[in-house]
Parts: structure tokens; C-alpha cells; sequence
């Protein structure tokens, strides 16, 4: 089971969402709050810390997807506009370079990557680059009012619910992008060919579709204590936001509390067999999102 799970998670799905239907026989996931200095006596290589950066010129990366028809890897590219915001997954050994580390750094946004997105792919569309420090093409700027401290920017949810549900996977998703904007993914379970060829013609479970079920454009963020409150002109399906003018580009609020209560636990899906996450409560219901996983 593992080797499908880090196979799925090479295909480009979003870290901690890789669906795996319901396995039965197995016992249901016990977790353990951590204090607060969790993330400081944790190493850095465990943690999924991002840096954020501006581009300063018109600057094309790869977009990572999987073959509908054998799962094989199917590679595009994507001239990202001046002034977009990416995220890099800061550890000790790349403190040089500026990194999209897949699964593991804040997703861009379906908006920007629609194009190619065909038919015939599967998966997010993950997003690689690795540019060398200094560069002239981008610049460090602070953490955007709508990031998430740390984590991709996957909210999923459920909460401890569906933590202690793991091994099964079935949450729905809200991604925030780097780009700012907000992306609702339903659970559905697509199934497409493994490509391990020793799989004997198994079958991968995808949690979600490559295009999100809504999404809008943040067009506002303001954060005031453990909330983050996050505006837009239209309202975004699947989560429950506030009204809060009759028109305009702050018309609805959607409010992320950070409960701050880090848990502990068993997931197959991370280095040695281990996660850890943070507790959202997000439009008045549960989420969770995972922020780092064991050592080697």
C-alpha cells in the first residue's frame, strides 16, 4: 500500500489527499496534540515551511500532469505573468535556491494554468522550478495576508474526524492558491491505470478532478489575531462565507480560524510513517491541514 501511495503522490496529487477508498480491516488512526514548540525543536527538513517570492519578468516553468490512458508523466509549460507570487518549500539543504517543491509548496491557481490543462491528463498540474539565489527574476517578499504559516495551502475537511478516519481518505478539499485565490475540490475517486509495472494491472484511486468544482478570486485578506478573513465578489460553492455588501469585490467573507492545535499521528503517505497537521475551523466547520512529516 505505501508503494501506491508514493507512487500517486509522484504523479503530482496534493500531499495528504491521495484518495484510497475505504480499506476495511484496519484500524482507525489515534493522534496526539503537540505543544507549540513542536515547531521549534522540529528540523527544518520535516517541516513544510514556504518563502515567498514576486516575479520580476515574465518567467516560465514546468507544469507536471499524469497520461489518462497509461499514467505516464506528461510535462507542459507555463509562461507565469510579471508580478505573480510562488511559493518556495524553504528547507536546510536548498537555503540556496528557491524551490517548487510539488505537493509539498503552495499550489498556483487553475485560473492561471487552464490552458493546459487537456482532456487526456489527470492530477493538479504541479508546478517545479528551482531557481539559484541571487537572481534578478524574483524577490523575496513577506508571507501574503491569505498563506497559511505553513503547509501547501490544501485545507481539507473533516478535521480530527477525518484524521482519525485515515487510513481511508475522502475529504473534500479547499486549496488556497499562491496566486490568491480559493479552489473547492469535491472527493469523487477517479480510477486510472497504475503505471508501476510490476502493479499487475492495479488501479490508482484520484481523490479529485484537475479542475476545481468553484473557485474565486481573493480580492481582499485581513488578518486579526487567530482569523484570517478573506473577501470576494462572488461566493465560492462548498464552503460557507458571509454576505456582507450587496455588491462589489468584497461582497462575501470567508472567515479561517487557526485553532492552533498541532496533532500528531500515523500517515503512510509521509517520511517515516508520520504526520503532523494543523486544526482549522473554516466557515464554522472542521479542516485540517498537514504542515510536516517524520524524519528519515
Amino acid at each position: 500500500m505505501k508503494k501506491h501511495i508514493i507512487m500517486a503522490l509522484a504523479l503530482g496529487l496534493l500531499v495528504g489527499m491521495v484518495g484510497l477508498g475505504n480499506q476495511t480491516g484496519q484500524a482507525k488512526t489515534t493522534y496526539r496534540r503537540l505543544s507549540r514548540d513542536f515547531y521549534k525543536d522540529a528540523s527544518d527538513s520535516n517541516i513544510f515551511r514556504n518563502h515567498f517570492y514576486r516575479l520580476n519578468k515574465k518567467t516560465t516553468v514546468k507544469i507536471y500532469y499524469s497520461a489518462k490512458s497509461d499514467s505516464r508523466t506528461i510535462v507542459k509549460k507555463l509562461a507565469l505573468p510579471k508580478g505573480t507570487v510562488i511559493f518556495s518549500l524553504y528547507q536546510d539543504w536548498n537555503s540556496k535556491h528557491v524551490v517548487g517543491a510539488g505537493d509539498f509548496s503552495a499550489d498556483l491557481s487553475y485560473h492561471l494554468k487552464r490552458k493546459t490543462a487537456t482532456k487526456a491528463v489527470y492530477g493538479t498540474g504541479r508546478i517545479k522550478f528551482d531557481f539559484k539565489l541571487p537572481t534578478s527574476r524574483l524577490t523575496r517578499v513577506k508571507r501574503p495576508a491569505y498563506a497559511l504559516p505553513l503547509g501547501n495551502g490544501t485545507l481539507l475537511t473533516g478535521g480530527l474526524k477525518a484524521i482519525s478516519a485515515l487510513p481511508t481518505r475522502k475529504s473534500n478539499a479547499l486549496k488556497i492558491t499562491s496566486d490568491g485565490w480559493l479552489e473547492y475540490y469535491q472527493y469523487h475517486g477517479y480510477r486510472y491505470p497504475d503505471p508501476d509495472p510490476d502493479s499487475s494491472g492495479k488501479m490508482l484511486t484520484i481523490p479529485y478532478a484537475t479542475k476545481p468544482n468553484s473557485a474565486v478570486k481573493i480580492n481582499k485578506a485581513l488578518t486579526k489575531g487567530a482569523n484570517v478573513y478573506l473577501y470576494s465578489s462572488k461566493k465560492l460553492a462548498g464552503v460557507t462565507q458571509k454576505k456582507v455588501r450587496t455588491s462589489g469585490a468584497y461582497k462575501y467573507r470567508l472567515t479561517v480560524h487557526n485553532n492552533h492545535t498541532p496533532v500528531g499521528y500515523e500517515d503512510t503517505a509521509y517520511g517515516n510513517d508520520y504526520a503532523a497537521s494543523s486544526i482549522y475551523t473554516v466557515g464554522g466547520k472542521p479542516f485540517y491541514t498537514v504542515v510536516a512529516q517524520g524524519g528519515d
